[in-house]
């Protein structure tokens, strides 16, 4: 069939400053899909290309109490491709490349997976860095095949998922640093979904990253039941294993020293319960299990919730905290969306978020905790740690303002620590939000959006410290879009 290619006309861009509402780090999502200044496609549209760009110049103001008022400066090309060859074969694509300046002295990195995303130290106060992510999917129905270097998301929660969180990240004052990128990390993987009529189940395969040259992998899988009413229950197992990364004779537990792991092809296999499997395979493995709930039968109201088992003697012992190894973790929210006042929409949203203490530990190390390039797979909070979010946002024409408050707790003792390795002699009980190892802050903000054309926009936010964190945090951010 011949090919009608056709090039959508271009404009000329100038550098834009704005400020990102993270030291560093940006979001890595596709660009504005509304802006195709260049596309290419046949005429029946069968086959589809489109190229974005976006050039990102970013600052961040932060004083806290007992640290110097920091000023973090970040510019960044991000690249964007996607589209379709065939209506059953879509591709996205995209990358960011980054150059920080800080008044802070950046740490060295030497490209240790542990060390977080890998970053070139350029001198005492500048570093370069980039990432990348990328997708593809071909659908045979009612089977889709899926592979890709990308983020893994399950839940319906809208700031704090606990299963896996894909690309959500949150600033948290106990986690800003020079020696370690805010991001999280996408994975390479491969996998399917199933959908027949009211069910659909998905699967994937992933590596992770822990150690240079040692395994570490994840398997994911989870079944949708889309119920009458708008109602949807989600139940979804994990499994995550790799090999020794501590030095022989450091980890306390005798099954952890020096075992090296390799990828189990038995999990591919769909529908197999991974706690039976694991069975099979010497009751070795980091398994876990959770459900979800969405619930939108009232038009514009949403009602959700996701509970994560990472270990559990039974179901009765959830609230035993006799047993370090009662594990779990909860999100509940409920939001309005879409609240008319005369020309202004309102949306609101508040959630609760509870971590047990130990949850994404595991007692064999960083072979098989929750984590990967040294960041959370589910929330960044951490174990041991609590917040209540709520926020309102109003939106006219181009103009978005939001107003939010939060209240976190976070402990630091053993158990608080998603690298922590709990050993035979440890106490075997559990104490969650210790009142003299936790600390506890409030916190109260506002951002402003604005995106008067669909090739620029312009965010600016200010954030308030009460508590054991004391201070502010200023930033802004302005993107311009080719």
């Amino acid at each position: 069939m011949a090919k009608n290619i056709s090039t959508f006309s271009t404009i000329i861009c100038a550098a834009v400053f704005s400020l990102t509402d993270y030291a560093f780090a940006g979001p890595t999502h596709s660009g504005d899909s509304t802006v195709t200044h260049l596309a290419f496609e046949d005429s029946a549209r069968d086959y589809q290309v489109n190229i974005r760009a976006q050039l990102v110049d970013s600052v961040a103001i932060t004083n806290l109490t007992n640290a110097p008022t920091h000023y973090d400066d970040a510019m960044s090309i991000r690249l964007f491709l996607d589209g379709h060859f065939t209506q059953a074969l879509h591709f996205d694509a995209r990358v960011n490349v980054n150059t920080d300046y800080t008044n802070r002295d950046i740490a060295d990195h030497f490209y240790h997976p542990r060390e977080g995303i890998p970053y070139n130290k350029q001198s005492d106060k500048k570093r370069t860095w980039d990432l990348f992510a990328a997708k593809v999917d071909y659908t045979l129905d009612p089977v889709t095949l899926l592979a890709g270097f990308d983020y893994i998301e399950f839940g319906p929660a809208r700031r704090n998922h606990v299963i896996l969180r894909g690309e959500n990240a949150t600033y948290r004052p106990w986690q800003d640093s020079t020696s370690r990128i805010g991001n999280p990390a996408p994975t390479p993987y491969f996998g399917y979904k199933f959908q027949i009529g009211p069910v659909e189940y998905t699967q994937y395969a992933t590596k992770l990253f822990e150690e240079k040259n040692k395994g570490k992998y994840l398997h994911a899988h989870r079944l949708d039941l889309h119920l009458p009413k708008s109602i949807t229950l989600g139940l979804s197992e994990t499994s995550l294993y790799g090999s020794t990364t501590e030095p022989a004779g450091t980890n306390p537990n005798i099954d952890a020293d020096s075992s090296g792991r390799e990828f189990e092809w038995a999990y591919v296999i769909p529908f197999i319960p991974y706690i039976f499997q694991e069975h099979l395979q010497g009751d070795q493995d980091n398994i876990s299990l959770a459900f979800d709930l969405r619930v939108r039968t009232l038009p514009h109201w949403e009602f959700y919730g996701e509970l994560l088992w990472d270990d559990m003697k039974s179901p009765t012992s959830m609230f035993d905290d006799s047993w370090w190894g009662n594990k779990w973790a909860a999100t509940v929210g409920i939001a309005r969306d879409s609240l008319y006042v005369g020309p202004v929409r309102l949306d609101m949203l508040t959630e609760y978020t509870r971590i047990e203490p130990w949850v994404y530990t595991h007692h064999k190390g960083g072979g098989y905790t929750y984590a990967s390039y040294a960041q959370s797979l589910g929330s960044d909070l951490g174990p041991n740690s609590q917040e209540i979010h709520a926020e309102v946002s109003a939106t006219y024409k181009f103009i978005n303002a939001t107003l939010f408050a939060s209240n976190v707790a976070k402990d630091t003792a053993f158990g608080g620590n998603i690298t922590d390795i709990h050993g035979p002699e440890d106490a075997t009980d559990k104490k969650f939000l210790a009142d003299e190892t936790t600390k506890r802050y409030t916190e109260l903000g506002a951002r402003l959006s604005l995106a008067p054309w669909n090739w620029m926009n312009f965010r600016a936010g200010y954030t308030r410290f009460f508590g054991d964190y004391e201070g502010y945090r200023a930033y802004a951010t302005g993107t311009l879009q080719w």
